[in-house]
């Protein structure tokens, strides 16, 4: 890591020392620190294995999941087989 970068995480630091997790979240949310894009992908991926290890069809799961997300259907597989980019 190079010394800039540690300078940065040494402020992101000073600003969440002492919060609890969930409060440490929600100033890195509000100050624009996470990627939102990242951030659903991941729900995705979690959400699907979830639901195929539950007994869910794999495509079954993908198309549950864009329904409720209200996206379209290829949002939801691209996030899963990690296929382009996530608009």
């Amino acid at each position: 890591m190079k010394q800039n970068e540690k300078k940065l995480i040494r402020s992101l630091l000073d600003k969440v020392y002492n919060k609890s997790l969930s409060e440490a979240v929600d100033i890195m949310w509000q100050q624009g620190l996470l990627n939102r894009v990242a951030l659903e992908r991941l729900y995705i991926n979690n959400e699907v294995q979830r639901r195929v290890r539950a007994g869910e069809v794999k495509v079954r799961a993908i198309e549950q999941l864009s329904q409720e997300m209200s996206c379209s259907y290829e949002k939801i597989r691209a996030a899963v087989y990690n296929k382009g980019t996530m608009k």
